[in-house]
């Protein structure tokens, strides 16, 4: 029993002895609170908060931003996608209050994108944003499929998926794909490629092809009866991840696939990973494939190809 009681003697002297050396820490909730930031509506593009936007759009951000006690030597525009903020510098009279407008068109990405202005003193010190941020939703005008996997054409079972509908992301094999005809954009077939003098086979070179090609590249199975849709192929570009990554809205994917001209019903220079090419549907709408990876197995033969897609809605 003394042990127990020794015991909670040291306790209760350890806790005494702790919260008489707890101090009070600045609360980052309110140690910039010196500084106001206020959106104003004047104009039909002011937004004040949140708002749901079309790719496009064009958005005014109208405030005035005030400090009570220390002077204002800068205002920073901060964009969550911008690696740093736009500054203005202010002039004399501007040091205790400062009104601007930002312009801002909404054509360079989909997605929430979240902006904040805050205050900075002469030494280049944040002061304080008015704990206010806005936040912008643009709505996304592509259709974005990512890692899907088609494989290589098995001829006994026929079950691989072998076929891929761009416009809707869905995978077929020959079997499922006899009724699913008329979404079928693309079939993955592969060549080997052999060395000019022994003719001995070192590796395979891996394709896409529309059904309506002429002639058809892969013959294995038989797809005369199905529907054959017109899509058309750019010639591939390799080590193109970058561009892949900035293609952010359907804008800028209709920009890029007319440059490229899509007028191939197949490639023929070999895909890798990296590989980045453009397409066109029957229906007019422009998109663009990106190869991730080629997987192979133990015996240098493709297991699939690991593809992303983003096509204009």
């Amino acid at each position: 029993m003394k042990s127990i009681y020794k015991y909670l003697y040291l306790a209760t002297i350890a806790g005494l002895i702790f919260t008489s050396c707890k101090k009070e820490t600045t609360n980052i909730f309110n140690m910039f609170d010196d500084v106001k930031v206020t959106y104003h509506s004047n104009s039909p593009y002011a937004v004040t908060d949140y708002k749901e936007l079309n790719p496009g759009d064009s958005v005014y951000l109208e405030y005035t931003i005030e400090s009570a006690k220390k002077d204002m030597y800068a205002v920073a525009i901060f964009e969550t996608s911008a690696a740093i903020p736009t500054k203005i510098m202010l002039k004399d009279n501007e040091r205790r209050s400062y009104s601007g407008v930002v312009k801002l068109k909404m054509n360079t990405r989909v997605g929430k994108i979240s902006y904040r202005i805050w205050a900075l003193d002469k030494s280049g010190v944040y002061l304080g944003d008015g704990y206010k941020t806005i936040t912008l939703d643009v709505k996304s005008d592509y259709n974005y499929w990512a890692g899907r996997e088609l494989k290589i054409p098995d001829t006994l079972e026929k079950m691989n998926n072998c076929y891929y509908a761009l416009s809707t992301g869905e995978l077929f094999s020959y079997t499922s794909g006899a009724t699913n005809s008329d979404k079928i954009d693309m079939g993955l077939f592969r060549v080997p490629v052999t060395e000019a003098t022994t003719g001995r086979i070192t590796g395979y070179k891996y394709d896409v092809y529309a059904l309506n090609s002429n002639p058809l590249p892969f013959t294995a199975y038989d797809i005369s009866s199905w529907t054959k849709r017109a899509t058309l192929f750019a010639a591939p570009k390799t080590g193109q991840a970058s561009a892949f990554l900035n293609l952010r809205t359907g804008e800028q994917i209709i920009t890029a696939g007319k440059s490229a001209k899509p007028t191939l019903t197949r490639t023929n220079t070999g895909l890798i990973a990296g590989s980045l090419f453009y397409f066109l549907t029957p229906e007019g709408k422009y998109g663009a494939i990106y190869v991730n990876s080629i997987e192979t197995n133990n015996v240098g033969k493709a297991v699939f190809m690991n593809v992303d897609v983003k096509v204009a809605r």
